[in-house]
């Protein structure tokens, strides 16, 4: 859903560029130079130009960073392990990196405050959704009624299949909800982690309007989208989020 104080988008897989087809955000291992450049031809693209941009290391965990302070050299931000970030501070980038894994975009426009949050299997289990909402109220008051949500480019519930152990948890909380996972057979569950996340957010207290799972399948759309799940090692698609000042 557009909002006219936020900028925010995921990558594709492709651009074209000069009439030809290129990769965007492969992976560092394709060299520091190439993947700036695809960046901030990403940033471009948004309309934002070159910026620095502010990101975490992903651990699949449930920890949320609250990037207070806009002078915080980015070197001491990305080694800190968390797999959401909150921010009020306008022009800060922040961003988070999916092959598969939810990426989920939450915007206060009542406080001017936005997160991104990196959610797969494990850190959808651990409630990483739940703790950045308690987190956006806990540091800035925000009221989760006030709260839109917006999902990207994640794998569904038509090529997420799980074997039992891991589908466990998801299978109880199913009892709630059953839309987000179907048995297949024998020990085989299909799991929809973005509906898992959506039926979240409407727990810790978002409005159901408000919450947006309406983004492709990257399995299925492979040819738009990476997916580890189907590809095995493959590059990232960034989701981003940038407040535009106000005044």
């Amino acid at each position: 859903k557009k909002q006219p104080s936020l900028v925010h988008g995921t990558s594709p897989r492709y651009y074209v560029i000069n009439g030809e087809r290129k990769p965007l955000f492969c992976s560092g291992e394709d060299g520091e130079k190439l993947f700036l450049e695809h960046q901030n031809f990403f940033l471009n693209s948004l309309g934002i130009g070159k910026k620095v941009l502010f990101r975490v290391t992903q651990v699949h965990g449930n920890h949320v960073y609250v990037l207070k302070d806009s002078g915080i050299p980015v070197g001491e931000v990305g080694p800190c392990e968390a797999d959401a970030i909150i921010t009020h501070i306008p022009d800060c980038p922040i961003v988070v990196l999916t092959a598969d894994c939810v990426p989920i975009i939450i915007y206060d426009p009542i406080k001017h405050v936005v997160g991104v949050v990196h959610a797969g299997r494990l850190g959808t289990q651990k409630r990483i959704l739940t703790n950045t909402i308690e987190a956006l109220s806990r540091e800035y008051d925000s009221n989760p009624k006030d709260l839109i949500v917006g999902m990207g480019p994640a794998i569904r519930g038509c090529c997420y299949e799980l074997d039992e152990p891991c589908a466990l948890p998801f299978v109880k909380k199913s009892l709630l909800c059953s839309e987000f996972i179907n048995k297949t057979g024998e020990n085989k569950f299909f799991l929809d982690l973005p509906k898992v996340n959506r039926f979240e957010g409407y727990e810790a207290g978002v409005l159901m309007e408000n919450i947006y799972t309406d983004g492709p399948c990257t399995s299925c759309e492979n040819h738009r989208w990476y997916s580890y799940r189907r590809e095995g090692k493959t590059g990232r698609l960034i989701t981003l989020a940038m407040l535009q000042s106000r005044e």
